[in-house]
């Protein structure tokens, strides 16, 4: 009898041990089960955002071998964005779109389509939406003064809330990257705060933004700046390089032991 009762004692704590290792287990999975879409009811988008602040601070802490890559696509919506959504679908990845209307309501790249619909697409599908500002309008006007700079922002602001189901914006990318605000860098930056935004540049990209020839050089550029624990990948969503490359960016970066996650305000990565 006293064997019998040693052997059930044993065999409650394997049990219990058991279950404790389980319990973890799905916490520490519970990330990444929310991101590919299994168990999204289960934890709200500020929890989401909140662990993945945990991983960047463990990861910043060199608390955790795991490593983040932000995708982020400048410049649309554009008709090719679909594709864009498309693939990234298919490998259940969360994004970033950097959204301005310089284009307009048509696509600029099929003009008989309307592409503010995109931005219920962005939102429908998952993915944060940040802003680009209203105009983009680099050597025309948007860097004129930290004013211009800031209303185009704003302007933006007002037109993802209209079309993606009230959506507020607060993260922002500076056409052209910060430095092309100049000497009113730190004055734009000031009033970002003021208006509640976080501002990003980026820490890896495949060159797509410029003369790029081919895919063997965007492929060359992508993987040579990639070399830190957590990256901001910038890519641009009307490029077709950029469009067939994205399976094996992706592939590369999963295989490298990035986890993909889509930017938001609380972030390392944005400035504040």
């Amino acid at each position: 009898m006293r064997k019998n009762k040693i052997l059930n004692i044993i065999l409650i704590c394997i049990a219990l041990l058991l279950i404790s290792i389980l319990i973890f287990h799905q916490k520490d999975n519970k990330l990444y089960n929310y991101s590919n879409q299994i168990i999204e009811d289960e934890i709200t988008e500020e929890d989401y955002f909140k662990s993945i602040k945990e991983l960047e601070d463990k990861i910043l802490n060199n608390e955790s071998d795991k490593k983040i890559a932000y995708l982020t696509f400048d410049d649309g919506p554009y008709y090719n964005t679909y594709k864009v959504l498309d693939i990234l679908d298919k490998y259940n990845v969360k994004a970033t779109f950097f959204t301005t209307s310089i284009n307009g309501e048509k696509c600029y790249d099929k003009r008989s389509q309307n592409c503010l619909l995109l931005y219920q697409e962005y939102y429908k599908r998952g993915h944060t939406i940040a802003n680009h500002t209203y105009t983009h309008s680099i050597w025309r006007g948007l860097y004129k003064s930290s004013n211009s700079f800031i209303d185009a922002v704003l302007k933006q602001e007002e037109h993802v809330k209209n079309y993606a189901d009230g959506y507020k914006t607060n993260i922002v990318r500076f056409p052209g990257g910060s430095n092309s605000a100049g000497k009113l860098k730190n004055e734009i930056i000031q009033k970002l705060r003021q208006n509640g935004y976080g501002w990003i540049d980026w820490t890896a990209y495949d060159g797509d933004g410029g003369k790029l020839k081919n895919k063997k050089q965007a492929w060359k550029n992508f993987t040579s700046t990639i070399d830190q624990n957590i990256e901001v990948i910038l890519l641009h969503d009307y490029n077709s390089i950029t469009t067939n490359l994205l399976p094996d960016i992706i592939e590369y970066l999963k295989n490298n032991g990035y986890e993909l996650y889509p930017l938001f305000y609380e972030s390392n990565m944005v400035n504040k």
